[in-house]
């Protein structure tokens, strides 16, 4: 079932959303080459704390790390130890708040080094974030929510992209999994509906090549089953009286403006 949230709810779930986005503009000061997925790790942990809040991944069904940190192939839930990036990789770091009982989930694609990414490095980081905010523009109130499920599969096609089918969204705010699941890709049921309240982490995750993934052996991490590489982008998002508002978007005046 899905619950929805009140104004107060998503008031709480964007504050909790403003510190979760906060850090990922943080990290891209540090996400460097030479730096370990541990450094990253420890320094998320301690951001999160400074705010008064809690790492929402943080022992969530075992998983033993602040966020996630995913590197090149890696699709999602990397764990972070002392794996070092190099120059010309892409990393994903995903990372979910607590704030006084309310969550927030958001994720974004670093490309790391100064060096320009190749062209279809490129495509790949365009095309899975651009197909983010396709998705938070499709949807509207008293609308099928596959409409912006379609929005972003259509993005993604559209740059050449794999869509990865099995890993989604979902509904989010008391729990950090919740009902809707959101797909990235048009499921083809009319229901459920888009209502006042709705609360959901839209992530479109994509790849340079096959749409089929694996687990890994440490049974968190999912990488595609070719080697190419994979992106991964997300923001928690709000609809209320007709307006959808991104509540992970440091800076976003007009969920400023509505719940602060």
């Amino acid at each position: 079932m899905v619950r929805l949230k009140s104004r107060e709810d998503i008031a709480g779930i964007y504050r909790s959303g403003q510190i979760a986005g906060a850090l990922l503009v943080e990290l891209r000061e540090h996400i460097r080459p030479g730096v370990s997925a541990g450094e990253i790790n420890r320094r998320a942990g301690e951001f999160i704390a400074a705010h008064g809040a809690t790492p929402a991944f943080l022992g969530y069904r075992g998983f033993p790390g602040n966020i996630c940190f995913s590197i090149n192939s890696e699709i999602v839930h990397g764990i972070p130890k002392e794996q070092t990036v190099k120059d010309g990789d892409i990393v994903t770091v995903d990372v979910g708040v607590i704030l006084k009982g309310y969550i927030s989930d958001t994720a974004y694609t670093y490309y790391v080094g100064s060096s320009v990414p190749e062209a279809d490095m490129q495509r790949l980081l365009d095309g899975t974030e651009k197909s983010l905010y396709k998705g938070i523009e499709a949807l509207e109130e008293g609308k099928p929510m596959r409409l912006a499920s379609r929005a972003v599969e259509l993005e993604l096609r559209q740059h050449r992209l794999g869509v990865i089918r099995e890993l989604t969204g979902h509904g989010v705010g008391f729990e950090l999994h919740e009902e809707p699941t959101f797909y990235n890709f048009d499921p083809g049921s009319r229901k459920p509906l888009v209502e006042n309240g709705l609360v959901v982490a839209i992530e479109p995750m994509a790849t340079l090549g096959s749409e089929r993934i694996l687990l890994a052996s440490d049974d968190w991490t999912y990488l595609t089953m070719d080697g190419s590489l994979s992106a991964h982008y997300e923001h928690t998002v709000a609809v209320w009286e007709g307006q959808v508002f991104i509540l992970t978007q440091p800076g976003n005046a007009a969920a400023d403006r509505e719940f602060s």
